[in-house]
């Protein structure tokens, strides 16, 4: 039953909110925030908190503008229930979500612990264009992870176009010449939120671990080098995906031809006001002109002054990370891409790396065949032998180049995994090895479903194993910024320095010193980048 308490709540919305509404009172199913009161539920041994919003809906004259605090409420809002993905495609054609999504989940234990607890706040994945805080494994079953000594967050932010448009009319409006960024600065809200209100929850606001996958990981590495969100975090975590440099070009104005057809696309060629017909444009139209990548080939930030004036994976090798990093990958990356319908022999092998590197730089592909670096034998067959070569090309080198990066003297410490286990239990699965998104269901705990595909799947006792061995070095490293036990008891994870150690997190967890396949991405690093 929801219940109202009076004087809770300031009335107005999208004033900058400081300090607990009057008679505010929390308790292990009704928190106080700074907007007022939420009812989350109590399902077994969590307790979960969805669909709080941590900023005002972005819509008419907002879109396109920093987030600002919520509206406040009287009584007690219902927070039992996920809020609206961020418009994207539904992959049938059509789009699903709302403007209305900056929301963010919380996940705790119940009843609440005797004391104040780290607190991992997740970014997810999907190219910055689809996705959302309530996508497997994070969905309706509150994630195992939350039972390992940590608060976990889940947090929304703009995707796509609405997202990361740079625009000049933007850029002059905005008073401080910068446009674009519109999800950095949604994810820079969510982090200052948990920094005001955790808290209430059972959260420590001290050490806080952002950490995040795919395009999630490459998010938190912006944030990394962002002036706007030092001091919100106190680690930080990557997984399977980063940006390497001078890409991003030297200032907005290098973003603007990447978004210039939108007003055409969307009827807003002058002599309209381009803002205003912008902004009254619905989500749905934008979402699906965005889809075609002739019209948007990039969509992501941008450097502009404020929020990421300096290309991230630079100013990171210039002075390393601000906070303690854990950075990692898996081994099979690709292997979801791979088409297995049609097996390659060593012909067809040789075919396939020659059309895709030579175009890349002349000889490429010979050198990749070459018995040094990945000739058709190099795996168990040439297809997996492909998924290395994809793999290592899209993700593998990258990682090692940010890990080598950031490391150094002096330095915040670096800690890098490299994820190899395969599923046991289920044959297609299996198959695939240690795809892209595998590791998220043990870094969880949630093995309800696996993939993209959303096979249902029961882990092995091992896995289980695995699952909660990994889950605790996160909230170690979250709470510390270290990942080992005092006790010793766990494998020692050693630090990313010059000796190039790396996790393998597998059934048996184990250190591989001195790199991983280092003379192949030795070879891939000097390729134009992917």
């Amino acid at each position: 039953m929801l219940v109202s308490l009076a004087g809770c709540g300031a009335s107005g919305g999208g004033e900058m909110i400081t300090g607990f509404p009057p008679a505010c009172m929390s308790t292990a199913a009704v928190v106080c925030t700074q907007s007022g009161q939420v009812q989350g539920a109590i399902e077994g041994n969590f307790r979960a908190f969805r669909g709080i919003p941590f900023a005002a809906p972005p819509v008419g004259n907002l879109r396109w503008r920093p987030p600002v605090a919520p509206a406040s409420w009287q009584g007690v809002r219902n927070s039992t229930t996920f809020g609206n993905r961020c418009p994207q495609t539904d992959f049938a054609g059509g789009v699903q979500g709302s403007e209305d999504c900056l929301t963010l989940n919380i996940y705790a234990t119940n009843p609440p612990a005797g004391s104040k607890q780290p607190v991992m706040v997740f970014f997810h994945g999907g190219a910055n264009v689809l996705g959302s805080a309530q996508d497997y494994p994070w969905d309706l079953v509150p994630p195992p992870l939350a039972s390992h000594g940590v608060i976990v967050v889940t947090a929304q932010y703009r995707l796509g176009v609405l997202g990361y448009l740079a625009n000049p009319l933007l850029t002059a409006e905005s008073g401080d010449n910068s446009s674009g960024n519109y999800g950095l600065m949604d994810m820079i809200a969510a982090l200052q939120w948990v920094h005001d209100n955790i808290a209430e929850f059972g959260g420590d606001p001290t050490p806080v671990m952002m950490f995040g996958q795919s395009a999630g990981a490459i998010n938190v590495q912006a944030l990394l080098a962002s002036p706007k969100a030092a001091g919100l975090f106190t680690a930080a975590g990557m997984e399977s995906s980063v940006l390497t440099g001078n890409l991003l070009g030297t200032g907005v104005a290098d973003a603007y031809p990447l978004y210039a057809k939108l007003d055409h696309l969307v009827g807003c060629d002058p002599p309209n006001d381009n803002l205003v017909c912008l902004r009254a444009v619905p989500a749905n139209t934008i979402v699906l002109e965005e889809l075609n990548t002739t019209n948007f080939p990039y969509i992501s930030y941008n450097l502009e002054p404020v929020v990421l004036p300096e290309d991230p994976f630079n100013k990171l090798q210039r002075l390393g990370s601000p906070v303690p990093l854990l950075i990692g990958s898996n081994s099979d990356e690709e292997s979801q891409t791979e088409d297995f319908s049609h097996p390659l022999d060593p012909s067809s092998y040789a075919a396939a790396i020659h059309a895709q590197f030579d175009a890349v730089k002349a000889g490429a592909g010979a050198t990749l065949l070459s018995p040094s670096y990945y000739p058709a034998s190099f795996d168990t067959t040439p297809n997996y032998a492909h998924i290395d070569v994809e793999t290592d090309y899209y993700i593998t080198w990258e990682t090692r180049s940010l890990a080598r990066a950031v490391a150094g003297a002096q330095r915040p410490k670096v800690w890098r995994y490299l994820f190899t286990h395969r599923f046991e239990t289920d044959a297609g699965l299996n198959a695939l090895r240690a795809f892209h998104t595998a590791e998220l269901n043990f870094v969880s705990g949630n093995f309800d479903f696996v993939s993209y595909n959303a096979v249902p799947y029961t882990p092995s006792m091992a896995e289980v194993a695995l699952s909660n061995e990994m889950m605790d070095y996160w909230a170690r490293f979250a709470k510390a910024g270290d990942p080992n036990d005092a006790t010793g008891a766990a494998t020692r994870w050693l630090p990313y320095d010059a000796a190039e150690n790396i996790l393998l997190l597998d059934d048996t967890i184990s250190n591989l010193p001195g790199g991983y396949r280092n003379t192949q991405c030795d070879f891939l690093a000097t390729l134009p980048q992917p």
